[in-house]
């Protein structure tokens, strides 16, 4: 599939998803920080896109989201109510923080017990449902419908059984997590857990930051 890939439209949409509701305007130089491309790369890719209608360019230079995009919202699936605010909440904790946020379902309970997640192929695992990808270079890269390797999964089962806020370092990472929804332990098949993580290189993000991100968004929201 690798070879069916093409270079130059990746680099177009690596510049559209440079473009949050944190982020709606972008500069030449924050675009080419956000993605690391040259700044006359940049300027080919976004004249193309702006023929398109996918951005505008105002009269300063700067750039937005285009009417043309508004055609596709249309045509993909409308979420749930769920879904929409799980995001929402990625999306706030991304503007904090400055790093990758993301919604991971989480296998838990005893072995018999654990309610697999589709897609997964072995209990006790863990998988991004959803993710706000920082947008530094240097980032926790994650994807939709990826499963976490064993230690960061480690690292989650024990939030879900401690029901507590739980920082740790795995794979050169520092991460926050905390559950928003766990089955009770009666259940006779337990549903998967859900749990907001904040993420990012140890290099970067301390403990006590990204503790105090996540201290501070559980205090101001209901879930």
């Amino acid at each position: 599939m690798a070879s069916q890939r093409v270079e130059a439209v990746e680099r177009a949409l690596t510049l559209l998803e440079a473009f949050t509701p944190a982020a709606p305007r972008l500069t030449l130089n924050e675009l080419a920080q956000a993605s690391g491309f040259y700044k006359s790369t940049i300027l080919r890719l976004m004249g193309s896109l702006e023929h398109f209608g996918y951005v505008e360019r105002d009269s300063h230079g700067i750039y937005s989201i285009g009417a043309a995009l508004g055609r596709f919202a249309q045509l993909a699936p409308a979420q749930s109510v769920r879904e929409a605010q799980l995001r929402e909440w990625l999306a706030a904790l991304n503007a904090a923080s400055g790093e990758t946020a993301s919604l991971i379902l989480v296998e838990h309970g005893s072995l018999p017990d654990a309610r697999p997640v589709e897609g997964m192929t072995r209990p006790r695992q863990a998988m991004c449902q959803y993710v706000q990808l920082s947008q530094a270079p240097l980032r926790h890269q994650l994807e939709e419908g990826e499963v976490l390797d064993m230690a960061l999964t480690a690292l989650l089962q024990h939030c879900v059984d401690s029901g507590q806020l739980e920082v740790g370092e795995a794979e050169g990472l520092t991460v926050a997590a905390l559950a928003v929804s766990v089955a009770p332990q009666q259940d006779d098949a337990l549903a998967p857990a859900e749990v907001i993580v904040v993420s990012g290189p140890a290099a970067r993000l301390t403990p006590h930051q990204a503790h105090q991100v996540l201290e501070e968004w559980k205090h101001g929201t209901v879930f």
